[in-house]
């Protein structure tokens, strides 16, 4: 069975709080999702949530209340999923999102158990896993926007940024100009980082450099002093309202990227998750500890950071051409 799109709808019963149709599960909704300091996360949670509800409703009529879903029901949403083609991983979450909400509605005595406990889940593996560049196509990126000026400058430090530091999207975009700070002479990032994680990450000094540029463009053209809550990166024009005083538009920042990959002449599937998982196959293939990569990313676990480094291993790299029983001399 093909994975179809679910739109939200309006459902008769309390399966209703993705929707918001009365008072008490607005209640429900807000104490449940506004738990979640991220905007991100709530929104994800929103979306997976509601397309289980979705199933439900179009395939078992008579489910009518939350104390009706059974197990068996989520067996059958984690295998309509995994029909659909839909990568491990995602179905993963999927079903995580769903236990946290079920888990929420035991605390609230609405329901007597979590139904999605114990189910089996997919293995994690990646489907298609994020390309990332080679040492020498970001050398070529780099030295095409180089020559970049005035509004290009945003561009420019955008590109840099995620790829200097390995830092996603959405901290990317909500780094403010009081996260950029200075030890012993040494430039670093302060980053609200998935899960809640507070990062510090070191600034290269071109990186760095690339940021003034930028921010002193900033300064000039607007003719103002910059404010410390002030958005790092954020439009240089805006045709709608005009207001640029505000964080960079989540496409906008894809745009940059996949746009200046493309006159690179990288033809690969890029986004702005590329910059990160370059960032991190370019410090292990270099000799970097994978501990201390899987950390400065922000990484709860060494595996996580493995998953990001696809670059090939050189065959004269393999352990067999260090055994000593082999190589030792014979006497």
């Amino acid at each position: 069975m093909p994975l179809k799109k679910l739109a939200p709808k309006l459902s008769p019963n309390d399966l209703a709080i993705i929707e918001n149709k009365n008072s008490f599960n607005a209640e429900l909704e807000y104490e449940f999702f506004q738990n979640f300091p991220s905007e991100h996360t709530r929104k994800c949670y929103r979306r997976d949530i509601t397309q289980f509800f979705e199933f439900i409703k179009d395939n078992f009529s008579t489910v009518s209340s939350y104390g009706d879903i059974k197990r068996v029901h989520f067996v059958a949403f984690r295998n309509w999923l995994n029909d659909g083609g839909l990568a491990p991983k995602s179905i993963n979450r999927k079903m995580a999102a769903n236990s946290s909400f079920f888990d929420f509605l035991v605390e609230k005595s609405i329901i007597g158990f979590n139904p999605v406990t114990s189910i089996k889940r997919p293995r994690q593996e990646v489907v298609k896993p994020t390309n990332d560049l080679t040492d020498e196509q970001v050398t070529r990126l780099f030295d095409l926007i180089n020559e970049l000026e005035g509004p290009g400058l945003l561009h420019k430090a955008v590109i840099y940024t995620l790829f200097t530091t390995g830092i996603r999207k959405a901290e990317l975009i909500n780094l403010r100009l009081k996260n950029l700070t200075q030890n012993e002479g040494i430039f670093l990032i302060e980053i609200r980082a998935k899960g809640g994680k507070q990062l510090t990450k070191v600034l290269h000094p071109k990186c760095v450099e690339v940021i003034q540029e930028y921010l002193d463009y900033l300064k000039a053209d607007s003719g103002e002093d910059l404010h410390p809550e002030d958005w790092i990166f954020r439009p240089t024009r805006n045709p709608l309202d005009g207001n640029i005083v505000k964080p960079l538009n989540p496409k906008s920042v894809d745009y940059i990227v996949k746009t200046w990959c493309k006159k690179a002449g990288i033809d690969q599937r890029i986004s702005p998750h590329s910059a990160r998982a370059s960032y991190i196959g370019s410090a292990l293939d270099n000799g970097m500890d994978l501990y201390k990569v899987s950390r400065d990313v922000g990484h709860a676990s060494v595996k996580t950071t493995e998953e990001y480094n696809k670059r090939r291993q050189k065959i004269s790299d393999s352990p067999v051409f260090g055994l000593g029983f082999l190589n030792k001399k014979s006497s």
